[in-house]
C-alpha cells in the first residue's frame, strides 16, 4: 500500500491492488459509474461478464503475463482509495512503454476536481520508480482532455510529441523520475 500527501491541497490517497476485500466497494462504485454514462477509465477497471473473483484472476494475469491485453504487455491495476476507503479512481501501469504510454487513469465522476487525480498519479510515479523506470510516458485520450493534461503537468510532465493514432491526434507527455 502506498500513501501520498504531497501538500495540504491534495487529499490523502492510498493505492492498493484489487483484492477480495474490495468487492462490495467495487460493485458500489461500478454500479454508480455505469449509471452515470461516463466512460470508465482505465479500461481494466471495467466490469467483465464474469464474477468479481474471476475479474481478480484477470487482474493477476495482466500483472504477470499481460495475456489478457492486445499488446501482451504486463500491467498493474491499482485502486485509488481515500481515507474513508472509498474507491475514488484507478490507475493502470504498463510495465513497458506502449504506443499509448505507461499509464492510464481515471477518477470517478463524483470525485473529480478534488485533487485525487494529481495524488493518484504522484503515488503511481513512486510505484514506477520502484519498478525501475527512469521516465514514463502518458498519452491523454485526446488533446481536449484538459483535466488529464493538467494532472500530468502538475506532476512534472512535459509534451514531447503529437502523433496520429487511428485518425486521432494524440499527445505524448513525459515525466522524468530521475
Amino acid at each position: 500500500m502506498s500513501l501520498i500527501k504531497p501538500n495540504n491541497s491534495i487529499p490523502n490517497l492510498f493505492l492498493e491492488l484489487p483484492e477480495s476485500t474490495h468487492k462490495a466497494e467495487y460493485e458500489r462504485v461500478m454500479d454508480k459509474w455505469e449509471k452515470s454514462g461516463e466512460i470508465i477509465q482505465p479500461s481494466l477497471m471495467r466490469r467483465c461478464a464474469v464474477d468479481y473473483q474471476k475479474w481478480l484472476e484477470y487482474c493477476e494475469d495482466d500483472r504477470t503475463k499481460g495475456s489478457m491485453l492486445a499488446d501482451n504487455v504486463p500491467c498493474t491495476l491499482f485502486f485509488a482509495l481515500n481515507e474513508q476507503k472509498e474507491i475514488v479512481g484507478a490507475i493502470e501501469i504498463n510495465h513497458r512503454d506502449t504506443a499509448l504510454g505507461h499509464m492510464h487513469f481515471g477518477v470517478v465522476p463524483w470525485h473529480r476536481g478534488k485533487g485525487y487525480g494529481t495524488a493518484m498519479l504522484a503515488s503511481a510515479l513512486k510505484e514506477c520508480k520502484k519498478m525501475g523506470m527512469s521516465k514514463v510516458h502518458i498519452c491523454p485520450s485526446g488533446k481536449d482532455n484538459v483535466a488529464c493534461i493538467h494532472t500530468v503537468l502538475k506532476n512534472g510532465g512535459y509534451l514531447i510529441e503529437e502523433f496520429d493514432y487511428d485518425g486521432i491526434i494524440k499527445q505524448r507527455y513525459e515525466i522524468d523520475l530521475g
